[in-house]
């Protein structure tokens, strides 16, 4: 006897045959099904929507497909069945004859779900969140796995069609075929045929409900919930930017609560007894209420697979800073009482050099330093200045951006500057200015002050970044390579990819602060 993920992916290579760009769905559209929920496809017409459902069939055992285009003469007779009327009239009963219709169908496929009257629209939410549909006297256990509607737009609002699309937990999008490669291949199939599914890897009825039990079962570690709340507080930080509606990301208890058996079905499925990150991506297909939130969707679960590591990296750098910031002080109050200027070497009469700077030989205007404070961030420009082969920095604080003379202002950028102790703060990383050979300073280590008792805060941040955030970022990476998860598709894992590169950068400029942090002088 096969495995769940064996028997899955034996499945999804059958029902992919002769499809093209659409195995992402296929593979979506099976695991709603598993996990007894219902999927939505957005896209214009002639994209293989009606395609998933037919196939998606083929997967049960016996299994029964029942598909329908709704339009706003549509009557429920067309979706659950005509009334008998022998029983009517005979036996005074009003019931359907519902053979053939949506109660008796495994699969069941609705295109241009959105024009569906209320009467049926109420049959379709018993229907979806039940399994069960009210036939006269008597109410029908539906056999239903998975409902599929299809449109080329979404719901318009105000019109009562909010719990209906509530229902609908996976929303993908069934586009045109992108690549030309397989765009070619499309046009010069010859025939398509529907593919033949061997009965031994057919879910059966009694697998399905065992199955059901088994998915239940599947664990819910500790970091897949903090990867939820992640979530959570990235959607609340959204709704609090200027003309966003708070709706466009509500998600409620019970979605939420349907998010995580979808990943649980996922992890069942490939043969794991609980959920790991692999099955995040995932909710990237289900959280959206609005085509235009689907990028920061995106990009909230994108982030949030990291924020463990990156919520560790913003404290890090707090410390830098407020490190630097305190160092500075009894330096500041020294020059004040005694007048003597800073000891650093000039350029060119007028320019600091900074040390280490990432992109080469890079000069600070010595006028603006005064001008730059040590407790809040002051607005300045970078341009590469090709006579002195020298990028140039410069505080504003006269008005515009363009207060000296750059030849290309295409290629000036604004940056934040901040007084630190020995140097400058550039977007966050400080950098020293080169001293003259033989001078001396108060202490060799930016730290060693009885005013800072912390003298070694770099080396330990340096140390939490190699030992644990590295490691962490590390193994994440690894996770997601050598991934088989069968329900991610090439553009998810891109799409993760993305993100995971995202935070190993931001840990690299986290490094580099304390590197420089640990120079100054």
């Amino acid at each position: 006897m096969m495995t769940p993920d064996n028997q899955i992916k034996l499945l999804l290579k059958t029902l992919s045959q002769g499809v093209f760009e659409k195995e992402h769905i296929i593979a979506m559209a099976l695991l709603s099904a598993i996990a007894g929920e219902s999927i939505f496809l957005l896209g214009p017409p002639g994209t293989a929507k009606s395609l998933v459902a037919r196939r998606l069939k083929l997967a049960f055992k016996d299994g029964v497909a029942f598909e329908y285009l709704m339009s706003r003469f549509s009557t429920p007779d067309e979706i659950f069945g005509p009334v008998s009327i022998s029983l009517l009239k005979n036996e005074d009963r009003y019931e359907r004859v519902v053979d053939g219709f949506l109660p008796t169908s495994t699969i069941v496929f609705l295109d241009e779900i959105w024009k569906a009257s209320p009467s049926i629209q109420n049959s379709l939410l018993t229907a979806i969140n039940e399994r069960i549909f009210q036939n006269g006297r008597s109410t029908i256990s539906l056999p239903m796995k998975a409902l599929i509607a299809a449109s080329n737009e979404l719901p318009a609002e105000d019109e009562g069609l909010e719990a209906l699309w509530d229902r609908f937990l996976v929303r993908m999008v069934s586009n045109s075929i992108q690549s030309e490669a397989t765009f070619y291949k499309m046009v010069r199939q010859q025939y398509f045929s529907t593919p033949e599914v061997d009965e031994d890897c057919q879910i059966t009825e009694e697998q399905y409900h065992v199955w059901q039990m088994e998915i239940g079962k599947v664990d819910i570690p500790d970091e897949i919930c903090a990867v939820l709340t992640a979530i959570r507080k990235g959607f609340k930080k959204e709704t609090k930017k200027e003309e966003i509606n708070e709706m466009d990301y509500y998600i409620s208890d019970r979605r939420w609560k349907k998010c995580v058996h979808l990943m649980q079905a996922s992890a069942f499925l490939n043969g794991r007894k609980h959920i790991d990150m692999t099955d995040l991506p995932i909710l990237m297909h289900c959280l959206w209420n609005k085509a235009e939130t689907i990028p920061t969707v995106i990009d909230v679960v994108g982030k949030s697979l990291t924020a463990h590591i990156d919520n560790k990296l913003a404290k890090l750098e707090k410390d830098i800073e407020q490190a630097l910031k305190k160092a500075y002080e009894p330096e500041k109050k020294e020059q004040n009482t005694r007048n003597v200027p800073e000891t650093f070497s000039l350029t060119h009469f007028f320019y600091y050099t900074l040390r280490n700077y990432k992109d080469g030989k890079c000069l600070f205007y010595k006028v603006d330093y005064n001008h730059v404070s040590v407790d809040k961030a002051t607005d300045g420009i970078i341009y590469r200045d090709e006579e002195k082969r020298a990028w140039m920095i410069h505080a504003i604080y006269t008005g515009t951006l363009f207060d000296y003379k750059v030849k290309n202002q295409a290629m000036v950028k604004k940056v934040k500057l901040q007084k630190c102790k020995g140097g400058i703060i550039i977007d966050g990383t400080p950098y020293g200015f080169e001293r003259p050979l033989g001078s001396t300073n108060p202490s060799d280590s930016l730290f060693d002050s009885e005013d800072f008792p912390e003298p070694n805060i770099t080396d330990s941040v340096m140390e939490i970044i190699d030992k644990t955030l590295r490691t962490q970022l590390n193994q994440l990476q690894e996770l997601f390579a050598k991934s088989k998860n069968l329900f991610l598709s090439d553009n998810d894992l891109k799409v993760t990819k993305k993100y995971l590169t995202q935070c190993g950068k931001h840990i690299e400029e986290v490094y580099v602060k304390a590197q420089n942090a640990q120079k100054l002088l």
